[in-house]
């Protein structure tokens, strides 16, 4: 089972991705799975090694640059907005995603949106304003990477290292549980933050690359929907892309 067919999206997809331990592979793996047109983009910035994952990439300053003959014609296309002065690219102006979702709707096209930044550590909380998750996505994926499991609890492996010390209460340099973990995930202001009240709410607990840690993972899958998820993923997408194991609520 692939991480398109554990996510069963409606489609087209409308999908938000947020957190950190492997954001941009579930990016690139659901471009390439879902059916037909992808397209691809971001409320943050994305690296320049993001930028040839995908067939094509427009950078649009303003609505008039669309053209939709080109961006149909390839299966999968990256939209952004400009570079910044440090080479990364921003996210296209709230014009040009009005603009660019009333096609996608008209013509049937899937969109995946990067919505939030860890800086490649394996899990992030998330600072004040952020996640930056646009009202329209219908599914929000809440990546951990479980690498940081054990580890010390520094900003070598948590992003906004202070505030997860603040939603969780763990100690600076105290081992990173799997308990502490989750009481990110189920925190209105750690994991649950800024998802709109429609959206299907999915956590993936990727990085599940030994049966121990994704043992650990199996133990917080029920606190896990029960604190609001509708879906729990584990796996490690890179060692082991088609072996993922789904939990669902049960729906009433």
């Amino acid at each position: 089972m692939n991480i398109t067919e554990a996510l069963q999206p409606e489609l087209p997809a409308r999908i938000a991705i947020v957190g950190g331990g492997g954001k941009t592979t579930v990016m690139f793996q659901l471009a390439r799975q879902l059916p037909g047109l992808v397209w691809i983009t971001t409320t943050t910035h994305l690296g320049t090694d993001q930028l040839d994952e995908f067939d094509q990439h427009f950078l649009l300053c303003e609505p008039a640059e669309i053209d939709l003959p080109l961006l149909k014609s390839r299966r999968t296309t990256l939209v952004t907005g400009m570079f910044t002065p440090d080479y990364r690219v921003r996210g296209p102006e709230a014009d040009v995603m009005k603009e660019l979702l009333t096609i996608a709707d008209k013509e049937s096209i899937s969109i995946i949106v990067e919505a939030d930044g860890s800086r490649s550590h394996p899990i992030k909380a998330p600072g004040e304003t952020e996640p930056v998750i646009p009202d329209w996505a219908r599914m929000v994926v809440v990546v951990a990477g479980l690498s940081a499991l054990d580890k010390p609890f520094t900003s070598e492996w948590v992003h906004r290292s202070e505030r997860f010390e603040v939603l969780t209460g763990a100690h600076p340099g105290e081992p990173i549980t799997m308990n502490l973990l989750t009481k990110l995930l189920v925190h209105p202001q750690g994991g649950l933050k800024g998802i709109p009240a429609n959206a299907e709410r999915v956590v993936l607990l990727n990085q599940a690359n030994t049966p121990e840690l994704r043992e650990q993972a199996a133990d917080a899958v029920g606190e896990l929907l029960a604190g609001g998820y509708d879906r729990v993923i584990i796996g490690a997408l890179q060692k082991a892309p088609e072996d993922l194991a789904v939990f669902a609520r049960v729906k009433r």
